[in-house]
């Protein structure tokens, strides 16, 4: 039971008060026909509105757009004065209040800037749509503690001299995380769970049984009513019960929806008795009924000035973990884990930042390690999609972020699970934006790709996994030994793979295995560059060659030492010459496949030689 709230002198006219101190400042591919358009747009520079433009200019299209300048400048004691001990990494810590009050002197990023801006107006309704331990449910245990009046913990932050500690409001916690929602009696009894223990801590009784939505409004009543004050409604992966039905073949996840569509409508219907009301989740759905109506949740995901709230920035990375960084390569930590782009600086999931720091600077694959959602390979087993265009989409501004049940986008549901990031906001001549995707750092892009290698192959995971082979081929130059490793990959994939399609007759197909087996191990790989001449199938670099390659099936091999068909396109359309400034080597390969053996029929190599 919690201890009774006082009234104060702050409140409003209607009994409460808002807590701010106003006076202070397999897949199975059928077809690899193009899926996605392909479409390369230059940057805009882009004004939002508030005095922040964009840099309009990247080194590659892998560069982020960041801002000039911050938006917020506030610092906390971590910044003005990096310790000279480490603190402890909360690794583990569920809550705001555990981390604030433990005697482990636990590290804390302030994201209270960002918080104040949020919840200094006297009602509001926000959504924030981000990955999974991207620190969502943090920054919810973050805002209870702050509207229960918690003082003591928020000593040094931002937030603390602008607040009104002397506000104090009931606050109700939905967290849906917890459960694997396996059926639709698994979805309605972790709703039941959460009113009844929101009603016990409270002291208040339910009297509607048999409806969600009934009891949920009831709830927010009865709280209501019983301290006089306006109610803190926080529901945290309000869309996990739909997440985890969505690899379903049956309509379990459209089942799913209707529950939440009934539970969440008393949102609105209890809009006088609530003072804020903050929602987050990995999926923006359209139908459930939140986003539409007198009180629309305002969607803060691509906010410039909330694109920090949840993840670590560089400057953070910088000046708040002392000598965790000492002696490792930054330039690696970045290409590893950072990346990750809402219209602001970009941020590191912070889930991978921490585990790398306990594991010593240990590269690893931390985040897809932790579990990946059965709806991502069950969508790549219904569709065909070509794995390199993952890497330069193209999105309107309305696919990107929202869709319904019935229209699943893969791309837009791969951003919003973090699968890919915005590399660039285009502004439409007639209003309204698209934006360019791309994979965000080195983890996901190979950790993806390989995904898709044993979705387009059936090859099992373990044999995947052998076969580093290839890169440390590459990377001697010794052409025979990833000709050996290729195909030793194609041997391995099942008969049965093919049985009832044609797959093998398509140099999509093998583009697209190839792509995935050699971007899966992190190189750095290019497919379908468009130049003046043609376009190039693949463009793949090791430290010293460039390796420029195009793909053929059912070609007929020449007799004697003559040019093979692929080889005689790369010199006729002379796809090697953007690349003839570097100082590398470059090397020309034809891979000759044929339909028969699944495999590679003939292999051809060339160093270009320049007069």
């Amino acid at each position: 039971m919690p201890e009774p709230m006082n009234g104060h002198s702050s409140m409003t006219q209607s009994g409460e008060g808002d807590g701010v101190s106003h006076g202070g400042n397999h897949v199975t591919v059928v077809t690899m026909m193009a899926i996605f358009l392909k479409k390369r747009s230059k940057l805009r520079a882009m004004d939002l509105g508030w005095g922040c433009r964009y840099n309009s200019s990247f080194r590659n299209r892998n560069d982020i757009i960041s801002p000039k300048f911050s938006i917020f400048k506030h610092h906390t004691k971590n910044l003005d004065n990096p310790m000279s001990q480490r603190q402890a990494l909360p690794i583990g810590i569920q809550t705001f209040e555990s981390l604030r009050s433990s005697k482990d002197d636990f590290l804390y990023i302030d994201k209270t800037a960002e918080i104040y801006e949020m919840t200094k107006l006297s009602v509001g309704y926000y959504f924030l749509s981000r990955p999974r331990r991207f620190g969502k449910s943090m920054l919810c245990s973050t805002l209870q503690s702050l509207f229960e009046g918690k003082q003591e913990l928020f000593g040094g932050l931002y937030i603390h001299d602008k607040w009104d500690w002397s506000v104090k409001l009931p606050v109700v916690r939905i967290d849906l995380s917890a459960a694997n929602y396996k059926d639709l009696d698994a979805v309605e009894a972790r709703v039941w769970i959460n009113l009844n223990r929101n009603a016990e801590f409270h002291g208040v009784e339910l009297k509607i049984v048999d409806s969600l939505g009934g009891a949920f409004e009831e709830l927010i009543l009865r709280i209501y009513q019983k301290y006089d004050k306006k109610v803190v409604v926080l529901i945290d992966e309000y869309d996990k019960p739909i997440q985890d039905t969505l690899s379903n073949d049956d309509d379990l996840a459209s089942k799913s929806l209707d529950v939440l569509r009934g539970f969440y409508s008393a949102i609105k219907a209890s809009d006088q008795y609530i003072r804020f009301c903050f929602m987050t989740g990995i999926t923006k759905f359209t139908g459930v009924g939140l986003f539409s109506g007198a009180n629309n949740f305002e969607d803060i995901t691509l906010d410039p000035q909330y694109a920090s709230i949840c993840g670590f920035t560089q400057q953070e990375l910088n000046t708040c973990f002392g000598d965790y960084f000492d002696g490792i390569n930054m330039a690696e930590v970045q290409a590893w884990y950072n990346g990750y782009n809402y219209l602001g600086d970009r941020v590191y999931n912070p889930y991978d930042i921490l585990l790398f720091l306990k594991k010593q600077g240990k590269f690893d694959n931390y985040w897809w390690d932790s579990g990946q959602p059965s709806f991502l390979t069950k969508m790549f087993e219904k569709g065909a999609y070509e794995t390199y265009d993952l890497e330069n989409l193209e999105l309107s501004s309305q696919e990107l972020k929202q869709f319904t049940l019935s229209n699943l986008n893969l791309p837009s549901l791969l951003w919003q699970a973090g699968y890919l990031t915005i590399t660039e906001e285009i502004q439409e001549p007639f209003g309204g934006s698209s934006y360019v995707l791309a994979t965000p750092n080195r983890e996901v892009r190979m950790t993806l790709n390989m995904l898709f290698l044993i979705s387009l192959t059936s090859i099992e995971s373990s044999r995947v996994l052998k076969r580093n082979e290839a890169v440390r081929s590459l990377f001697k130059n010794d052409l025979d030994g990833f000709e050996a490793s290729v195909r030793a990959m194609f041997a391995a994939i099942p008969f049965n793979n093919y049985v009832q399609n044609n797959i093998q007759k398509y140099e999509g197909y093998y583009a697209s295995v190839m792509f995935s087996f050699l971007a899966g191990l992190g190189l750095k790989c290019k497919t379908e560059e468009s130049i003046s001449t043609g376009r190039i199938d693949m463009v793949m670099e090791s430290p010293t060659h460039i390796y420029v390659i195009e793909f053929k099936v059912n070609a007929p091999k020449p007799e004697g030492d003559e040019r093979g068909e692929a080889l005689n396109q790369i010199h006729k359309n002379k796809y090697y010459e953007p690349y003839l400034n570097d100082d590398r080597k470059i090397v020309l390969i034809g891979m000759h496949f044929s339909e028969e053996k699944r495999n590679l029929d003939w292999f051809e190599d060339e160093e270009l030689k320049i007069d």
